[in-house]
């Protein structure tokens, strides 16, 4: 583990992870069950989600001592995922 991922680190990630949980359920519960998305709503789930998932990525390579670069974001993607293009 790198020496600059210590316990303060890991509790910022954690918290910087809980609060985008936290925006996110809201956002779910704010549509009910059976509810539908509105436009609005489904660009911010989408924002979150990237906002969670760029969280974990930072973490994990600063966990690793790892330069964040395309290819090693790349090399932690599944095999068996595959790109997509964006849906305009």
């Amino acid at each position: 583990m790198a020496s600059n991922f210590n316990a303060d680190t890991a509790k910022q990630v954690l918290g910087a992870v809980t609060t985008f949980a936290v925006e996110l359920e809201q956002i779910i519960a704010a549509a009910g069950v059976g509810g539908s998305f509105n436009a609005p709503q489904v660009e911010q789930l989408t924002a979150l989600f990237g906002n969670l998932a760029g969280v974990v990525i930072q973490a994990v390579h600063d966990a690793s001592g790892q330069q964040l670069t395309p290819e090693s974001v790349l090399a932690l993607m599944p095999t068996t995922a595959t790109l997509q293009a964006p849906v305009e």
